[in-house]
């Protein structure tokens, strides 16, 4: 499993230690996500079930990781002041997708901007989220 967290506000990015995929991740992501707004908070929380016993039975027998899919659970919190109260608003968004993504972007492969992949999906959906 593959969990990373990243709190957005103004020009900082904050993040706990990564692994090379959570570090590659985070920085496909920044470079698709929108600016955001001066006076908000954004918390992004990304929970990757990438089932690592089945991808390493794939390399053992020679078989592509491509059979196996990995699930993807995100939560994309905005956080700002309006009118001197603070507010939040929560997104959830959940995919599934080729394991194998998370292999080539270890490997140092861009997938940001190839529209299968889902870091472009999870970055359209928060894109879309900001715009609200």
């Amino acid at each position: 499993m593959i969990k990373l967290d990243l709190t957005r506000q103004k020009a900082m990015v904050q993040s706990t230690a990564m692994s090379k995929t959570q570090k590659a991740i985070k920085n496909h992501l920044l470079n698709r996500i929108k600016s955001s707004p001066y006076n908000e908070t954004q918390h992004l929380s990304i929970t990757i079930k990438d089932h690592p016993f089945e991808r390493f039975f794939t390399r053992f027998f020679d078989i592509t990781e491509e059979v196996v899919n990995a699930d993807l659970k995100a939560d994309f919190t905005r956080a700002y002041m309006e009118n001197g109260q603070l507010k939040a608003k929560k997104y959830q968004f959940s995919d599934t997708f080729k394991a194998n993504q998370l292999t080539e972007l270890k490997e140092g492969n861009h997938h940001s901007f190839d529209k299968n992949s889902f870091i472009y999906k999870l970055a359209e959906k928060i894109n879309k989220a900001i715009e609200e």
